[in-house]
């Protein structure tokens, strides 16, 4: 495509923006259950000055857009919260080396580099802040994975006074953080709040890709329409993970275009995984399935039912995508086959 491609498209579809961009945008933020829970969970853990947070989950959950959600709402209101972020420490860091990252994050430059300059200049601008709900988030924080980092971490929110923490600790981590604090129960032990996320539900997918559409200027008689069938093979192959819903969503939506056809279909989903994506013959062989379950085969033409040129219209694209239903379930096997020889 051009240069402009991209605004040719959304015009295509009547879009102001892109509806499925591959970053967390908070606007593009839909609370499923899960993600709601959450939400609700954190805050009360911050609010109240608990101390510990863990918000674990696999690969593309949502765990990066419930931070940036999070940070959104204590920037709405400064005076009542004061927050430092750390988006990915570096898995090689010493315990200093992330304690002086955290100390620069709240904007601290202690004139002696020592572990007890770094510690009580932090201290002093806590007890400073008490009257405010001082809160350190860090994501990927399964790049944590020392004792030492831990312990760093255990010494600082362990600042307090006799009424409350001075320090709120809100970790946002992989799922293979959990063997890490369970090898550390001093710190685990501190955990005031573990929430896990899981995988997003079929009806909690459709609901995720409408309200995406409509955040993005998507109109009911212009936007793109995503079928039943392309939204349930695009939920099967992504495993309910949001990232991967959106980034198939993406694609197809570009394919659509191409096509010029506001109708995503099973069909052009299935092409689009099978162009767009790392060969994997059980996911494709997942989405086989449900596509082969969803399309019903065309009925035989009989006398009695007529054969006018909707009808045969109508026919004919069944046909067309039980044909595509069938190549991708056959592609599968075939891989299979191949990689058990």
């Amino acid at each position: 495509m051009r240069m402009d491609g991209t605004q040719t498209y959304l015009r295509q579809f009547g879009l102001t923006e892109q509806p499925f961009a591959p970053t967390a945008d908070p606007v593009y933020f839909y609370a499923t259950e899960g993600h709601k829970e959450c939400l609700y969970r954190l805050w009360n853990t911050i609010d109240a000055c608990h101390g510990i947070a863990v918000v674990l989950g696999n690969y593309g959950t949502g765990k990066t857009t419930l931070l940036r959600k999070l940070m959104t709402g204590m920037a709405a209101d400064p005076e009542r919260y004061m927050t430092a972020v750390i988006g990915s420490p570096i898995p090689s860091w010493t315990s200093f080396a992330l304690l002086e990252s955290i100390v620069a994050q709240f904007g601290l430059r202690p004139a002696e580099q020592s572990f007890v300059a770094y510690m009580e200049a932090l201290n002093q601008h806590l007890l400073e802040n008490r009257h405010r709900v001082c809160t350190l988030i860090i994501d990927d924080a399964q790049n944590l994975n020392k004792r030492g980092q831990l312990e760093l971490l255990r010494l600082v929110q362990n600042l307090e006074t006799q009424q409350q923490k001075l320090l709120n600790l809100v970790f946002f981590a992989q799922l293979e953080w959990t063997q890490v604090l369970q090898a550390a129960p001093n710190f685990e032990q501190r955990i005031n709040l573990t929430y896990t996320l899981e995988s997003i539900q079929y009806e909690e997918a459709r609901q995720f890709v409408e309200f995406r559409l409509r955040q993005a200027g998507s109109q009911p008689d212009v936007g793109p329409v995503f079928e039943e069938g392309a939204l349930r093979a695009i939920h099967a192959y992504a495993e309910g993970s949001p990232r991967v819903i959106v980034t198939l969503c993406r694609n197809s939506l570009l394919l659509a275009a191409q096509l010029k056809t506001r109708h995503i279909s099973h069909d052009i989903v299935v092409h689009t995984i099978e162009k767009t994506t790392l060969p994997n013959p059980e996911k494709r062989a997942r989405v086989a399935a449900v596509v082969g379950a969803f399309v019903r085969p065309p009925a035989p033409v009989t006398p009695a039912m007529g054969g006018g040129p909707r009808e045969r219209n109508a026919r004919a694209q069944q046909t067309r995508d039980q044909r595509a239903a069938d190549l991708l379930l056959r592609s599968s096997r075939t891989r299979q086959g191949q990689g058990s020889g």
